[in-house]
């Protein structure tokens, strides 16, 4: 059968949906596209939820996102579609004529698994469309590798397919496979993984495993502390007062009055392009859409924390570059890390600061080699500026800033400090395909830190970016982790992350017993960027510390935040209080069975719940203002979930 043939018989399926055509493309027979046309045909009401977008081409996007790709002229870019060389000449070319039929034929009933959709289609959908897109795309990326394809080839493919597919604008299809070709090809061309084994890596329960990447961190042989509630402050005791700022985002090329809804992933800036109407306009300090917030912004609520507040130390848990990660390079994040820096400082360097690493820190964005990888592909550009932006506040650390820019310091006596580089749990880290054991000794480093504590009667605060229960964390790594912070409960006595920019947390739990008894606990701190429709915030807690037999432990914490639409309207940013935790849920203390019955109360209190839905946004105005049972229910498993892809309570 011709392609003209193939592309006329399909006419009814493209009509339903055009990005089948990237499979009746690559097949002589396709009785498995048909049967899959078919079945969209008489379900067009249920395709429209499920879209195929995802199964074909959505993940090629996070796969180009999270790896490399190429870049094309400018002129390339600027060339009608009419004009542009399609994927099926660029893959039918004579260099690549062995990607015929016969490769699809073979294996796209595998990677589709026309059965097993039917089974799963119902009620595991989403998570069952990642699996197959990503075998489909892992399986031709590797195939279209072994045929020769060079850096600039898989570019092109990649390219051309977001194009096509218009999966974003030429502009950010362009900048994406600019940046993310390089790491896509070195990576797979390192990895001796099937296409199965490796969407199980990068999806949990996807494929058949990937036995390469279990490993084990171990504990030393010293038996574990009985653990004791730690005894209520002493009325009058003296207590820290401890600032969390989380995921700043500073956005340099920040305009006002510029289109806040442009149809790219980041807007409100001057290639923006004008609004329509008003109502598109982005404000003076930042908008609710897909738009980080300008430097005015940082540097309003830092010069106001520090003329209103008393604050004892700080914690900053990372991610400071915007989100236009088509855009990022290595100067450009190198300049926003110092930017950052010195203003923080300017305004809180009276205090000590104690910062994390976070995912957008890199160019490209999630990639943080291992260190068996040398040479220009290696992280040591942006740890090396690592250390020299942190060390002054960090002194004695540079040895593992430098390393895996990790650290551990002594905040007061009897109280430290370690903050952990999250990115080597980073599930979009492609560069853990290559080797996923305990990057730079991260987890083996940190159970010697603790031991070391236990054993001197410290107690340990523990702060990075990517929380562990996140799904964005892989399971081994976090299954590991889990398992330490269990060990160490008694030394632990509280976790500070960002990442997800809302105000949540996460509880650990020892399932060893009848009953799973909760351990501790994570703390989640809302971000001060809106990206998306989040008002700006930032938190400060109480620990109780400072005096002997201290606990530690946090004792109350508060949220503040900045109403966007009022800021917008007045020209004036008003840095209110939002909560306090122990008066808001009614809670006696904040301890980890406080928090585990607390969560069990939102099941039966569904004002209670919605309350700490309306948080969990910091007050913004959004589409969905009300949670229902379905929406409560994933809550409430993200609550309990301190081990990512945990089915426990889900």
């Amino acid at each position: 059968m011709t392609l003209r043939h193939r592309w006329k018989s399909h006419d009814t399926c493209v009509n339903i949906n055009k990005h089948l055509r990237i499979c009746s493309l690559f097949c002589d027979n396709c009785d498995v596209i048909n049967l899959l046309c078919a079945f969209f045909d008489t379900h067009k009401a249920i395709m429209k939820k499920i879209i195929l977008f995802q199964i074909l081409v959505g993940v090629f996007l996070a796969l180009t996102i999270n790896s490399n790709s190429a870049l094309p002229t400018k002129r390339e870019v600027g060339i009608n579609r009419s004009q542009q060389n399609s994927l099926v000449q660029h893959i039918h070319s004579r260099k690549h004529n062995e990607m015929s039929g016969l490769f699809f034929i073979r294996y796209l009933p595998e990677f589709l698994k026309i059965k097993e959709f039917f089974k799963n289609f119902s009620d595991r959908a989403s998570s069952f469309t990642k699996c197959i897109s990503c075998r489909f795309l892992v399986s031709f990326m590797q195939h279209y590798m072994s045929l020769g394809a060079s850096e600039d080839d898989v570019g092109a493919v990649a390219y051309k397919i977001c194009t096509m597919f218009k999966i974003e604008t030429p502009r950010v299809c362009a900048g994406v496979s600019a940046l993310f070709k390089r790491e896509l090809t070195q990576v797979l061309a390192r990895v001796a993984l099937d296409p199965s084994e490796v969407c199980s890596f990068l999806y949990e329960g996807c494929g058949s495993g990937t036995p390469g990447h279990d490993w084990v961190v171990p504990l030393p042989p010293f038996p574990k502390p009985t653990p004791t509630p730690p005894p209520p402050p002493k009325p009058h005791a003296p207590v820290l007062r401890v600032l969390h700022i989380s995921d700043v985002h500073i956005d340099p090329y920040y305009k006002e009055n510029t289109s806040a809804v442009c149809g790219e992933p980041l807007c409100c800036r001057a290639t923006s392009g004008q609004p329509e109407t008003p109502a598109e306009a982005s404000g003076y300090w930042g908008d609710y859409r897909n738009c980080d917030i300008p430097l005015r912004t940082l540097d309003n609520m830092l010069a106001h924390i520090n003329k209103t507040h008393q604050i004892d130390y700080v914690i900053w848990t990372g991610d400071i570059p915007p989100h236009d990660i088509w855009n990022y390079t290595r100067n450009e994040v190198i300049h926003l890390l110092h930017t950052a820096s010195k203003l923080v400082y300017k305004y809180l360097g009276h205090v000590p600061i104690f910062p994390a690493l976070g995912n957008h820190e890199s160019a490209p964005v999630n990639s943080f080699p291992i260190p068996e990888i040398t040479g220009n592909d290696s992280i040591s550009w942006l740890y090396d500026e690592v250390e020299k932006a942190w060390s002054n506040w960090l002194p004695g650390t540079s040895h593992t800033l430098k390393l895996g820019a990790f650290y551990t310091a002594e905040v007061y006596p009897g109280l430290r400090i370690i903050s952990l580089n999250m990115n080597y749990c980073n599930s979009l880290n492609w560069w853990l395909l290559v080797n996923s054991t305990d990057p730079t000794g991260q987890l083996a480093w940190l159970v010697a830190q603790l031991q070391m504590a236990e054993d001197k009667g410290e107690k340990v605060h523990i702060i990075g970016h990517i929380p562990p229960g996140e799904p964005d964390c892989l399971g081994m790594w976090s299954s590991n982790y889990y398992k330490i912070i269990n060990r160490y409960e008694s030394t632990v006595t509280a976790q500070f992350f960002g990442h997800t920019h809302s105000d949540e947390y996460e509880i650990f739990y020892d399932k060893s017993g009848p009953k799973p008894r909760p351990t501790n606990i994570v703390y989640i701190g809302p971000s001060v960027t809106t990206y998306d429709n989040f008002n700006p915030g930032y938190r400060i807690y109480t620990v109780d510390a400072n005096y002997p037999q201290a606990s530690r432990v946090v004792i109350d914490h508060e949220t503040y935040f900045a109403n966007l639409t009022e800021a917008n309207l007045k020209m004036e940013l008003n840095w209110q209080f939002e909560y306090s935790a122990k008066k808001a849920f009614n809670m006696t203390s904040l301890l980890p069975q406080d928090w585990d019955h607390l969560t069990y109360r939102f099941e039966q209190d569904d004002t209670l719940f919605q309350k700490f839905y309306r948080y969990f946004y910091k007050s913004a105005t959004f589409s969905t203002p009300h949670c229902d049972t379905t929406c409560k229910s994933k809550y409430l498993c993200r609550l309990r979930r301190g081990r990512s892809n945990d089915p426990l309570f889900c």
